[in-house]
């Protein structure tokens, strides 16, 4: 059988001295996506949080998530690696990003700026998540485009060969796996069953970590573990533990928003 060999330019963009990977334009996509989405709901009311504001909270999250997804990469994935090149910290053009770690990051970063400003956590999170998964969409893609992050050895028609990062073996395209269900589906899921219940404060945040955690974890079973961590009990990649700690603080975040009223609080102008 024949199978498709991936050659796909890791450039979205190079002209002359301008040159920009797809990893990047992504991450500028993924931005946008939230950006745009959290003042649309501001428009029609959902949301009361003043311009200013939402600006200021989500140009410095960007920032936030991007260092959380190294810092995560590092501590989570390869820390001896980078212990013993401390200079690849910072060579985030070669990739090494955790999604899970920048989950993290920007939940502290949440929880941060929910104290300051008076009002509850997921009100911040809750319009997040309703778009971060058209980031992740585009995020699985770059991956795709880049050859990295690829799937299990498989026989299946549609196998992909990357010989830029692993060998000649067809391989399952998980990168695009994921996108399809970590990020199209669930960004439909969440359009179309939970943006109407964003006044049930945390639901949307419970549903999407739980949507998440879910598909994560099944896809996880076709991408190829780290090399430098492998299998837990020859079955479980590290990536599926941090799964299901996703999955049970989303259960616990949902079970908390159905039982309770929040109560109105001071919005930031």
């Amino acid at each position: 059988m024949t199978y498709y060999v991936h050659d796909l330019n890791p450039m979205a963009i190079s002209l002359g001295w301008f040159i920009l990977p797809w990893y990047w334009l992504a991450y500028i996509c993924g931005f946008f996506s939230v950006y745009f989405g959290f003042f649309s709901l501001k428009k029609k009311g959902d949301v009361t949080f003043g311009h200013k504001f939402i600006h200021s909270f989500l140009s410095r999250g960007f920032l936030i998530l991007i260092l959380g997804g190294r810092v995560g990469y590092i501590l989570f994935y390869n820390l001896s690696y980078y212990l013993n090149h401390p200079a690849k910290i910072f060579a985030l053009w070669e990739g090494g990003m955790s999604f899970h770690g920048a989950i993290i990051g920007i939940g502290l970063y949440a929880l941060i700026c929910s104290r300051k400003e008076g009002v509850s956590l997921f009100k911040l999170t809750d319009p997040i998540c309703l778009f971060a998964p058209l980031g992740i969409f585009f995020g699985r893609m770059a991956n795709f485009m880049n050859g990295e992050l690829a799937g299990r050895a498989t026989d299946v028609s549609w196998a992909v060969i990357f010989p830029k990062f692993y060998d000649n073996i067809p391989r399952h395209p998980s990168q695009i796996y994921e996108a399809l269900l970590e990020g199209l589906l669930i960004f439909l899921v969440m359009q179309i069953f939970v943006r109407n219940k964003l006044s049930r404060v945390g639901f949307s945040s419970g549903i999407f970590l739980v949507l998440y955690g879910i598909g994560r974890f099944f896809v996880e079973f076709f991408r190829n573990p780290d090399p430098q961590i492998g299998l837990f009990f020859e079955l479980l990649t590290l990536g599926q533990f941090l799964c299901l700690a996703m999955i049970i603080i989303g259960l616990i975040i949902i079970a908390n928003s159905l039982k309770k009223t929040t109560p109105v609080e001071r919005q930031p102008l």
